[in-house]
């Protein structure tokens, strides 16, 4: 009996040291989180940092960053997150749609999605850059 109860504490323990830390907040809700976040801060740390859960059935987590272009009203918002399904073969990738481009990035370190442009400079200026020239066309 000492042995199961020694083996799943442990199990129990080395499992949750497993688990990836991720910045989770949204500039929607707090600006604090926006594009040049000062993570090395206490405070935002405590406010944002979180450890990702590990969820049956799911791969293992992973940190996202996501930069949104919304062109409908001109606005820009920072998501970051722990992710689930990663897209396999890119660190960065863009999705785009008529009303909004996004800039989303993965990793799989602790706390790897604080980086302030994790895509190319140019991207986002393109991002904002051709909606607004045809707008104007």
């Amino acid at each position: 009996m000492k042995v199961f109860i020694t083996s799943f504490v442990i199990l129990a323990v080395a499992g949750s040291g497993m688990a990836i830390k991720c910045f989770v907040c949204n500039t929607q809700t707090d600006p604090a989180c926006d594009d040049h976040m000062q993570s090395k801060s206490p405070a935002l740390q405590n406010a944002f940092l979180q450890e990702c859960e590990v969820k049956a059935n799911q791969s293992e987590p992973f940190c996202r960053k996501v930069k949104e272009y919304i062109h409908t009203n001109s606005v820009v918002r920072v998501h970051r997150e722990c992710g689930y399904m990663m897209r396999e073969g890119y660190e960065c990738y863009q999705k785009r749609s008529e009303d909004y481009v996004m800039d989303v990035c993965q990793c799989e370190k602790d706390l790897c999605n604080d980086s302030p442009s994790l895509t190319a400079p140019i991207s986002s200026l393109l991002a904002v850059a051709i909606p607004l020239l045809a707008r104007f066309m």
